[in-house]
């Protein structure tokens, strides 16, 4: 299908190439998510914010891709002075092309992980835009769960969340609390193979690749399933609908 929309990718950590290789497979718009990996200091963040909306936002248009771009505070990079990072994030929004904040989240589920979290979910519910939640690798019902009780707490709305590496272990709260699976298609995870399985469980969510060089990935993750399930016979309305629709809907774009 045409019209694909990567949901999740890290941008800054993403070769020309594949921007180039994610073109030609059909990918038409991106969104781009924050992480800077181990950063310190809120003016890294605001650096990494800058790239993207600029060299990340050319090279994508080079490529006939329209990149959109998440900001917020990674909590694998949070820096000390985090507070004056929040202060910034609506000035960031008022600008075109930031469609929300992400990706934000709790990795190890620390005091200072949930307060993070919750003051940027508080800039979101007062500009109405959507967030890109990460959950981890490990401990994940427990992370979910909390990172459940923050949102509702606050007061997100469910529709405008995204918690994203959904997979079967964690699917069932994310419907339950009426948030938008996010759909990340790689080995150790949620393959083409077991969406196309479990399709029905799925069929809310939005695909994305996650791409980053910071661990094995591929950029054609997201083109390489739609062709899976479109060869494997899944409904052509549902795969529309992860591949791009649902993205669309839910950002704006």
């Amino acid at each position: 299908m045409e019209g694909i929309v990567d949901s999740h990718t890290h941008v800054s950590l993403l070769p020309y190439e594949g921007l180039e290789n994610m073109a030609l497979a059909g990918v038409k718009k991106i969104i781009g998510c924050s992480i800077f990996f181990g950063a310190r200091h809120a003016e890294t963040l605001f650096d990494h914010f800058h790239q993207m909306l600029t060299l990340s936002m050319k090279n994508a248009a080079q490529n006939g891709i329209r990149l959109f771009v998440a900001v917020g505070i990674h909590p694998m990079g949070t820096p000390v002075d985090w507070p004056r990072v929040i202060d910034a994030l609506p000035d960031y929004l008022k600008m075109s092309n930031v469609i929300g904040l992400g990706e934000i989240g709790l990795h190890e589920g620390s005091r200072r992980e949930q307060d993070v979290l919750r003051e940027q979910l508080k800039v979101a519910k007062e500009y109405g835009v959507p967030v890109i939640i990460h959950t981890p690798p490990q401990d994940r019902v427990e992370i979910t769960n909390r990172t459940i009780e923050i949102a509702a707490a606050v007061g997100m709305e469910p529709g405008k969340v995204i918690i994203d590496h959904a997979d079967l272990d964690i699917i069932d709260l994310i419907e339950n609390f009426g948030a938008i699976p996010g759909l990340t298609i790689r080995q150790k995870g949620l393959t083409p193979h077991l969406l196309l399985n479990h399709l029905e469980r799925f069929q809310r969510g939005v695909l994305n690749s996650d791409y980053s060089n910071l661990k094995p990935n591929d950029p054609l993750s997201v083109p390489k399933a739609v062709r899976y399930l479109e060869l494997n016979g899944a409904p052509p309305e549902i795969i529309a609908r992860i591949a791009r629709y649902n993205a669309e809907e839910l950002f704006g774009i």
